[in-house]
């Protein structure tokens, strides 16, 4: 393969966590993967469908701790396109929900290389499939919105409760650290009580 070609890159959602909610698309890519560049969010079981040949690459982030930056990450993936036909990008969950997906895409849109997104299922569908319930409900709750709990210190510190007021479901991710001031602010907000 020359400089000027690349091979084509999988920006794959790996699930919840749990290998029985792979995909059987994600799991054939994996399997046909020449390199794979993973998240901290795989379950290792995962990658041993991965074949013996194949380059497995930790390109996980910890939170709150040192950890290798996203632009690093874009280069790392444009790298291993140079050098593979077939490049795996394994991320937790689904890659277009707070997956940081359109930073990779953007990066490789700007280097010409072909890609293809394959969804994962997201962490809310698993939970609520494990309580035996759906996001929504036809009287109790007419749409979903999808909030991240984890904000840069620059950014607006608030969960955007409306979708609970309005009579929606509210499916917070990364949400742990700030979990208490979290509860607080949806009761200051709704009637609804934790206690």
């Amino acid at each position: 393969m020359s400089v000027e070609e690349y091979g084509k890159v999988y920006l794959i959602g790996a699930g919840p966590g749990n290998p029985n909610y792979l995909t059987k698309k994600a799991e054939r890519l994996i399997r046909e993967a020449d390199v794979i560049l993973y998240d901290r969010l795989v379950n290792p079981l995962i990658l041993q469908y991965a074949n013996l040949t194949t380059e497995i690459i930790d390109v996980g982030k910890k939170p709150y701790a040192k950890h290798i930056q996203q632009e690093k990450i874009n280069d790392c993936i444009v790298e291993a396109a140079r050098r593979y036909n077939k490049v795996v990008r394994l991320k937790g969950g689904d890659p277009a929900i707070f997956g940081r997906v359109q930073e990779e895409v953007d990066t490789l849109n700007e280097h010409h290389i072909a890609f293809e997104i394959v969804p994962g299922v997201t962490s809310a569908s698993a939970a609520v499939a494990t309580m035996q319930t759906g996001l929504t409900m036809r009287t109790v709750a007419k749409s979903v919105t999808f909030s991240t709990g984890h904000f840069k210190d620059s950014e607006e510190n608030e969960v955007d409760v409306n979708s609970l007021v309005n009579g929606g479901t509210l499916a917070i991710y990364m949400g742990v650290k700030r979990l208490g001031k979290i509860i607080t602010q949806i009761q200051q907000y709704t009637d609804i009580d934790y206690r």
